[in-house]
């Protein structure tokens, strides 16, 4: 039995331009597999589960949000619709400007979270962590955005 028959057939059944086709389509399904599972692979070798106490100070806030603000101590936050493992555990304010009685303040958000750390940065969900950055702290009721201006990391 020939290899190659005389219209180049491989053993008589396949030819060798679509077997050529075949070959390279799966190449180009593994390496595509390959970027997409490997990726993922390796960025969850290198994420550590931790715990991340930290304070976002939102500024200008006025007097009535602030009111509320403080009753949701104890509330988990949200992100895109979903619970995280992460709850308000401290909310307190100060005037701005004790000069003018314009109510605004400064409100400081303290909150403990489940946090992973991949290539050298902390996150909390899709959101990074780390003072001098700003946070959106959002719960079912209220959202607000700030700065983190303290920040501890512990293990998990």
């Amino acid at each position: 039995m020939k290899f190659i028959d005389e219209k180049g057939r491989l053993f008589g059944k396949i030819n060798l331009i679509d077997l050529l086709a075949i070959v390279l389509l799966l190449a180009v399904v593994c390496a595509v597999l390959w970027k997409t599972v490997g990726k993922r692979a390796s960025e969850a070798a290198n994420t550590q589960s931790l715990r991340a106490s930290y304070t976002v100070r939102c500024e200008e806030v006025p007097k009535e949000i602030c009111d509320f603000a403080q009753t949701q101590v104890g509330e988990k936050l949200l992100n895109n619709a979903v619970f995280l493992d992460a709850e308000i555990t401290a909310c307190k304010a100060e005037p701005v400007d004790a000069e003018k009685p314009d109510g605004l303040q400064t409100l400081y958000i303290t909150i403990d979270a489940a946090a992973a750390t991949a290539n050298n940065v902390y996150k909390v969900a899709s959101q990074e962590i780390r003072a001098g950055y700003e946070y959106n702290v959002k719960t079912p009721l209220f959202e607000l955005a700030g700065v983190i201006c303290e920040l501890e990391v512990r293990n998990g």
